[in-house]
């Protein structure tokens, strides 16, 4: 299968110059308004909020939210979303698959330029690839990387990172070989992870590589002012926790040409009310707390909502005790929606399957293919005989001293000591609470140090096999320490298929068996609204990592 690639775009460099330097002037003197177009047609300046100083610009080593928001504007991968959120061609513009979907060849854009004039190459990819699998970078995200052949060995220091299954065939072809049949493995290429890193410019910082405006060059739809070629400004780009400053890339050719001229992203701290930003004409756009919603509709605003993520009860399965099913599903089934459902807050609903509401796959809502109820049906009466049979599985009498953990959330707590009760009423156990700060629980869990949790799925990205390969047995942070071959098997069946009937039999089979084996007891849905001016439109905000794409941002007076 080979995409057709479109019509190349040609621009002089007289003319970029010639814009660059107006952009120059515009942004030292502050004459182009928010959402407003100059007099000489350079374009719009669009404002949005971070909540914190980025941590850290590089793409390969990039894990928090703000720092994926400035990566997703300044760089471009093989593949990227569009405005609806649908897959098209990035710097990669058309690409090869086998029959068996193990190996793909990326047809590179000859015209694909870094910020600071550099060609960018299928060198680019080798090298960003294996600088993320290299032991000694410590990538806390390489694992999205371990679908290429011989990545996982390579980052676990077995084989030389020369075994890559990656081959640069010139420097605008690019072979990529896989672990596994993988279907939707162009999609994957759209992660930060994936980003190109050029190797000249990246030893030149001297390892501060992504930590300042200095350090930084791009190659997506904006870029800092310290590394355009094409520009002449010692302006300064990023202004720590204050803000981060972007202008539009003129070396940048993709699918699709960047709108704005400005991408202004202020810093604000803990305490901002971002609904106040966005009446107040601060911001165009913004993530808005759940109660301004309706406030907002009945004034005219455009609202976004995404239902993205699933909290619920997850298992530690190598835990004493809750290796067996008949003991998991004992505490699930006490978990009665009428225990928690008046402590939910007003951005979150009762949830009644695994995979969240607005997953779609192949371009169609998840939910509405695979239909809803799956979630084990709560009945706290008969939990009491199931978990005697658990007990008789493992020839106990009882459980070690047990501990859930939560977000110290006030609502939270509330729910969860009504769902502690539960278990003493119905299962005569008693069991510990503990709080943690939502930092401290996540990463219990990632290590495998807990019993029992209330935990957010939130995939950072679309398709209902991202919520499901978190629990692949080969996932080194799988959740819930499953091993179960069976499982793995629906997962590789659903990687390897590509027409959505095929795909979604073994889809719903996997969600089934979280379900039915109490693995994930989904308990509430957590929603995200985000809203913007009523002249405003071309935002991609995505639903699963938090950010949000302006290259087809537009304003009409």
């Amino acid at each position: 299968m080979k995409n057709t690639p479109k019509k190349k775009r040609n621009i002089s460099r007289l003319l970029a110059r010639c814009i660059a330097a107006l952009l120059a002037v515009v942004m030292i003197t502050g004459t182009l308004t928010a959402c407003s177009e100059d007099t000489g047609g350079v374009g719009y300046k669009f404002s949005f909020s971070l909540t914190a100083n980025p941590r850290n610009l590089d793409p390969q080593m990039a894990t928090d939210n703000n720092s994926l928001m400035v990566i997703r504007n300044m760089y471009e991968g093989l593949m990227r979303s569009d405005s609806s959120g649908d897959l098209i061609p990035g710097v990669a513009e058309s690409y090869e698959v086998n029959a068996e979907f193990d190996e793909y060849i990326f047809y590179l854009r000859e015209d694909a330029r870094w910020s600071n004039g550099d060609p960018v190459t299928a060198f680019d990819f080798e090298f960003a690839w294996r600088r993320a699998l290299d032991p000694g970078t410590n990538s806390d995200t390489c694992l999205a990387l371990y679908c290429i052949q011989n990545a996982e060995a390579i980052n676990k220091g077995e084989v030389s990172a020369q075994e890559l299954g990656v081959t640069v065939i010139d420097e605008h072809t690019l072979k990529v070989m896989l672990e596994y049949p993988y279907a939707e493995f162009p999609l994957q290429t759209t992660q930060a992870v994936y980003m190109p890193c050029n190797q000249t410019f990246f030893e030149s910082t001297s390892g501060h590589y992504g930590l300042d405006d200095d350090y930084v060059i791009s190659n997506g739809p904006f870029c800092f002012y310290q590394n355009a070629a094409f520009l002449e400004s010692t302006a300064t780009s990023w202004n720590h926790d204050n803000y981060v400053r972007m202008i539009r890339n003129e070396y940048y050719r993709g699918e699709q040409t960047c709108l704005p001229a400005v991408l202004y992203l202020g810093i604000r701290n803990r305490k901002s009310v971002y609904y106040e930003l966005l009446v107040e004409e601060v911001v165009e756009a913004a993530k808005i707390e759940s109660q301004y919603v309706d406030r907002l509709e009945d004034e005219g605003y455009l609202t976004y909502t995404y239902t993205d993520c699933t909290w619920g009860l997850i298992f530690n399965t190598s835990a004493n005790g809750f290796d067996d099913a008949y003991v998991r599903q004992a505490f699930a089934m006490c978990a009665d929606t009428a225990l928690y459902e008046s402590e939910l807050a007003d951005n979150t609903e009762v949830a009644y399957d695994i995979i969240p509401p607005v997953t779609k796959l192949n371009g169609m809502l998840y939910r509405e293919l695979a239909g809803s109820g799956m979630k084990l049906k709560a009945d706290p009466s008969s939990a009491y005989s199931l978990l005697k049979k658990g007990y008789a599985n493992q020839g106990r009498t009882n459980l070690p001293t047990i501990t859930v953990i939560c977000p110290n959330d006030e609502n939270v707590v509330r729910l969860m000591q009504n769902l502690v009760q539960s278990w003493r009423d119905n299962l005569l156990i008693y069991v510990n609470l503990e709080p943690l700060s939502e930092d401290t629980l996540n990463n219990r869990v990632d290590i495998g140090d807990y019993q029992i949790a209330l935990w957010c799925l939130a995939p950072s990205k679309d398709g209902p096999l991202e919520c499901l390969k978190k629990f692949d047995s080969e996932n080194y942070y799988n959740p819930a320490r499953l091993k179960s071959p069976a499982f793995d098997k629906l997962i590789d069946l659903s990687a390897a298929k590509t027409n959505t009937e095929d795909i979604l039999a073994p889809l719903v089979a996997a969600e089934k068996y979280l379900n039915n084996m109490a693995i994930f007891y989904p308990m509430f849905y957590e929603t995200t609204y985000y809203a913007t001016w009523n002249t405003v439109d071309g935002i991609y905000f995505s639903p699963f990592d938090g950010t949000a794409d302006f290259i087809n941002a537009t304003c009409t007076e």
